[in-house]
């Protein structure tokens, strides 16, 4: 049976590492490019790792090396190592950080699709200007995808409340719409 593992006010700053790195990373990923979202978790681990150090320091205990700031889940498994707890904090990191992974990855692809919707409906409007037609796209709605990242299905709501049926092609950066009832 495994034994409790206490929330202790001195463990604040472990704790944070081992839950609130994991957690942060979510917005980070999403909102920033990939070097700055890494920038700001390598400065948070730096400074929740040195702020832990300095609690353990004070409690006379022996704390890892700074340098583990790199590798948090190896400073978690060091500092439980060496007060003789069991390893929950570096088991809470694994957990917290999958799932982080996990929850990144699906806002990504949601925010990534958005984007796609968005950059449809404008093509959609040129295209039907071009035409010499008075509507303009609102919203892309039902956008289901056909081969893996590649084709798309949509509707395109216009101003006027007409839906178009629409296929989208991702090729590279660019993407080609289609609207079938227009020839287009």
């Amino acid at each position: 049976m495994l034994k409790p593992y206490p929330f202790l006010k001195q463990d604040t700053y472990a704790w944070c590492l081992s839950i609130g790195l994991p957690i942060l990373w979510v917005p980070f990923a999403i909102f920033f490019p990939k070097e700055i979202a890494l920038g700001l978790y390598m400065v948070l681990s730096l400074i929740w790792v040195l702020l832990d150090r300095l609690s353990l320091m004070k409690q006379e205990k022996r704390a890892p090396s700074f340098l583990y700031f790199l590798l948090p889940m190896v400073y978690l498994r060091q500092r439980d190592e060496r007060q003789g707890k069991p390893w929950r904090l570096l088991q809470i990191w694994l957990i917290c950080t999958v799932l982080s992974v996990v929850a990144g990855n699906h806002f990504k692809k949601q925010s990534g699709t958005e984007q796609l919707a968005q950059s449809a409906c404008s093509t959609v409007t040129q295209i039907m200007q071009r035409q010499g037609i008075d509507e303009r796209c609102i919203r892309v709605t039902d956008l289901t995808e056909e081969v893996s990242g590649r084709f798309y299905r949509a509707q395109a709501l216009m101003n006027t409340g007409n839906k178009e049926p629409m296929t989208i092609e991702v090729r590279g950066r660019d993407i080609y719409v289609v609207l079938p009832e227009l020839g287009e």
